[in-house]
C-alpha cells in the first residue's frame, strides 16, 4: 500500500474527540430498572442456594442415621 493509498483511507474516517463524544446518559427510571433486575436476579440466586443448602443437609442427615 502505497503513502497516497494510506492517506486517501485515512480521509475516509471521521475523528472523534474526547471532549465533543458524550455517551448517551440513562434516565433515572431506565437506572433503577435495571437494578431492581440486578437485585431480583442476586435474590433469586441466593434462594436457589439456601434450598439446595438445605436440600443437601437433610441428605447428610439421613445418610448418618441409616
Amino acid at each position: 500500500m502505497s503513502r497516497e493509498d494510506y492517506a486517501e483511507d485515512q480521509e475516509l474516517y471521521d475523528a472523534v474527540n474526547d471532549e465533543q463524544f458524550e455517551r448517551p446518559r440513562s434516565s433515572k427510571a431506565d437506572t433503577l430498572k435495571a437494578r431492581r433486575q440486578v437485585e431480583a436476579l442476586l435474590e433469586e440466586r441466593r434462594l436457589k442456594r439456601a434450598i439446595e443448602d438445605d436440600w443437601y443437609a437433610d441428605f447428610d442427615d439421613e445418610e448418618e442415621e441409616e
